[in-house]
């Protein structure tokens, strides 16, 4: 496994962790008890946040796990790199999408005690899942950019047969055909 592919796959169990075990979008500590009186959780996960985006986190971190796995038990690029190609335009639409949401279009709630204000910031997993999305990407972008055969595996050379040419001697064993 190169760099890329740890990448992918450090970053995927990363994620998958951060999406479900990390807060990141909470209340602010003025309106914190409020809404504990209203019954009402103080901080929720990526997954408790987002409707869509919760699902494509997750989807990411599974296939990045995957294409982990597979790189490690596989002699052939075949899996992993349709893994990875796959994975590409939905880490890519995982990042657009936290963007948006974590740095510029923040999920509100507007309490009536609060004047209607916004009362909800992100937290610091918010922040950490985008940067692991943004790993992940790189990653993947890394990854099909020098996928193929490892050079101790792919043939030494290929011998080209021309029409009317006799066949020449296998390098390797020296035997004429």
């Amino acid at each position: 496994m190169g760099l890329a592919e740890w990448c992918i796959a450090v970053g995927a169990v990363a994620l998958l962790l951060d999406l479900f075990a990390v807060s990141w979008f909470a209340y602010k500590p003025a309106y914190q008890v409020t809404a504990v009186m209203l019954g009402q959780q103080v901080s929720a996960n990526g997954w408790q946040t987002f409707e869509v985006i919760g699902p494509l986190a997750l989807v990411v971190g599974a296939a990045g796990v995957a294409i982990g796995w597979l790189q490690a038990t596989r002699r052939s690029p075949a899996l992993p790199i349709v893994g990875t190609t796959l994975l590409a335009p939905f880490s890519l639409a995982l990042v657009i999408a936290l963007l948006i949401r974590v740095l510029f279009d923040q999920p509100s709630v507007h309490l009536a005690q609060a004047g209607g204000a916004n009362v909800v910031e992100a937290r610091p997993g918010a922040y950490i899942g985008l940067f692991l999305s943004a790993v992940i990407l790189a990653g993947t972008c890394a990854s099909l950019r020098r996928d193929g055969i490892p050079p101790g595996d792919a043939p030494a050379e290929i011998e080209m047969l021309r029409v009317g040419e006799p066949p020449r001697s296998h390098p390797s064993t020296g035997l004429e055909p």
